[in-house]
């Protein structure tokens, strides 16, 4: 009974193919004049009483054709629209035209060492003209499907190995054993390629892949557009590092040789060489070679030469050669040598600023400033300003600065410029502790830092001023000093002077005194100074008065009907360095 069941089968099932074969038999008429393909499939379609399926990529629907014909079947008909180029399948009322697969052959072999007759792993198989090629397996096997040729030949390459060329008969398709002989190669020859040095890259490429990209590092091929999944899965397989393209979109990440135009990847893009233009990665971009153009990366970007143009990483932005342009990080920049302006979160690191500007949240360094501005939220570093100015929240440190430094405490072994700052040392600079008293009673001890043409005045003291405890004074300020003679020198001091009683703190009493001074240099160590003093009273309370009075007891008044009085007294002290 099952066999007459399955006999009953085969025989319906052959009508059916044959009644669905007799869609493209049918004989029709049709006249075409000078009308698209689009227009005369509608033809067909209408007398034959099916539909047909296509893909516009391969139908150009805009060709115009031009003839009649009459009873002839419709597979005859296509044929002559489509130049015998295109394969009909039959899908119940419909027919499928989509392009004829070109004859092919499967080469298959086995690659093995020839002195000791090893399987050589991981040897590139491919063949250049046609951009195609696979890598053989642990064991040296390989696969590769290609297109049957009268002339063909595949080139085997793999380092430490002879390159071989094997010619392929496609009429004998049986298993190729291929020796392979060693080639002794200097410890210079035997280099990895340079992306893949990078830590992340490493991590990201297949054992496969790089190997490929070593094995064909003198070979590289051009295309307009690639469209890849991960590296090793793509277009081109394990050739696609060696593809040079113009435009490249990869749906998680891509390792391709170099882009000219675009590139967009939705995790990473990997790159040997170069990129032009645009490279935007989801989480990062890392290129063996030089970037010119934009470079965007959701968290980090790497370039091994130099970047021309824009880098904006999420986190950091890096590279081992020269930026010029604009590098922007949520954390980090890090450049060998910069030009331009450097924006980071945390920290900016240079070796060498050319012409620029570095700004961060926390931290600038570079080792060379030539020309420019560094900016940070807490420390700038450098070891030699040619010409420029550090401002930072805390600290400022370089080894020779010639130009400006602005902070709480700034450092200089070799000070050509200005620093202004509570605390500054330089060590060709000025630093001295001042003890100084006053015709009110007033005593200050102050310490001076920076260096001779303007210098910072740290000032502390006490003064009694009719108060039973009297009164604690501090204060910020700024100096210059000039030489008149080998020991006779000139000063001019400016200080903002707060005051506050000793048994409660209120410092809404404040002073602004001017002293040009005269100075003698008694001991290297040593400068004796004395001199007038201006005392300008700021407004204060009515009940402040007193005091007021108080701070200006011995001095000669020089405007007394006016709200904020100008006094006339002298100072007198020595500087200790």
């Amino acid at each position: 009974m099952k066999k007459y069941i399955f006999t009953l089968l085969l025989f319906f099932s052959a009508l059916f193919t044959m009644a669905q074969q007799a869609l493209l038999e049918k004989v029709i008429s049709v006249d075409f004049r000078n009308i698209t393909m689009y227009e005369a499939l509608m033809q067909i379609e209408a007398r034959a009483g099916f539909y047909f399926s296509y893909d516009n990529q391969f139908i150009k629907n805009q060709k115009k054709i031009s003839f009649a014909v009459s009873d002839k079947p419709v597979r005859a008909i296509l044929d002559m629209i489509f130049d015998n180029e295109y394969q009909y399948l039959v899908q119940n009322n419909k027919v499928v035209i989509r392009k004829k697969e070109p004859p092919y052959i499967v080469v298959e072999g086995r690659l093995f060492d020839a002195t000791d007759q090893a399987p050589v792993a991981y040897a590139s198989v491919y063949v250049p003209e046609l951009q195609i090629g696979t890598m053989s397996d642990e064991q040296g096997y390989f696969s590769l499907r290609m297109p049957q040729s009268a002339n063909m030949q595949l080139t085997v390459n793999r380092i430490s190995y002879y390159d071989t060329i094997l010619p392929i008969d496609s009429k004998n398709n049986k298993l190729l054993n291929v020796p392979l002989m060693p080639h002794v190669m200097e410890e210079n020859e035997v280099r990895m390629v340079y992306v893949q040095k990078h830590w992340l890259a490493r991590r990201l490429i297949g054992t496969r892949q790089k190997l490929s990209s070593i094995n064909l590092k003198n070979y590289f091929y051009r295309q307009k557009f690639q469209l890849g999944l991960l590296p090793g899965i793509a277009t081109k397989n394990v050739l696609k590092g060696q593809q040079e393209n113009n435009l490249s979109f990869n749906v998680f990440g891509g390792y391709a040789a170099q882009v000219d135009a675009l590139e967009i990847g939705g995790l990473f893009n990997i790159v040997q060489k170069h990129v032009r233009s645009v490279q935007v990665g989801g989480l990062a971009n890392i290129v063996g070679g030089s970037v010119k153009g934009v470079q965007v990366g959701g968290l980090y970007n790497y370039a091994g030469d130099t970047v021309s143009g824009l880098q904006i990483g999420g986190l950091a932005n890096a590279d081992k050669s020269a930026v010029s342009g604009l590098q922007i990080a949520g954390w980090y920049n890090e450049t060998q040598a910069f030009t331009g302006l450097q924006i980071a979160g945390i920290a900016n690191n240079a070796r060498n600023v050319q012409k620029g500007m570095q700004l961060a949240g926390l931290v600038n360094r570079t080792s060379v400033f030539q020309k420019g501005l560094q900016l940070s939220g807490l420390v700038n570093i450098t070891t030699t300003m040619t010409q420029g100015t550090q401002v930072s929240g805390l600290v400022n440190r370089a080894k020779k600065m010639n130009g400006f430094q602005l902070g709480v405490v700034n450092l200089a072994d070799t000070l050509r410029g200005v620093a202004i700052g509570p605390v500054n040392y330089h060590r060709n600079g000025k630093h001295a502790l001042s003890v100084s008293g006053q015709e009110n009673g007033q005593v200050n001890l102050s310490y001076k830092s920076g260096n001779r043409a303007l210098y910072n005045i740290l000032q502390v003291g006490w003064v009694h001023a009719g108060n039973p405890g009297g009164y604690y004074l501090f204060g910020y300020g700024l100096g210059s000093e000039w030489t008149l003679k080998r020991k006779i020198k000139m000063a001019a001091e400016l200080v903002s002077l707060f005051y506050t009683k000793a048994e409660q703190y209120d410092a809404n009493y404040d002073n602004i005194c001017f002293q040009p001074l005269l100075v003698y240099q008694a001991h290297p160590k040593l400068q004796l100074f004395t001199g007038p003093r201006l005392q300008y009273q700021l407004t204060g309370r009515q009940d402040t008065q007193n005091a007021y009075a108080g701070f200006r007891r011995n001095m000669i008044l020089l405007n007394g009907n006016s709200r904020n009085p100008l006094s006339l007294g002298w100072t007198i002290g020595m500087n200790i360095f």
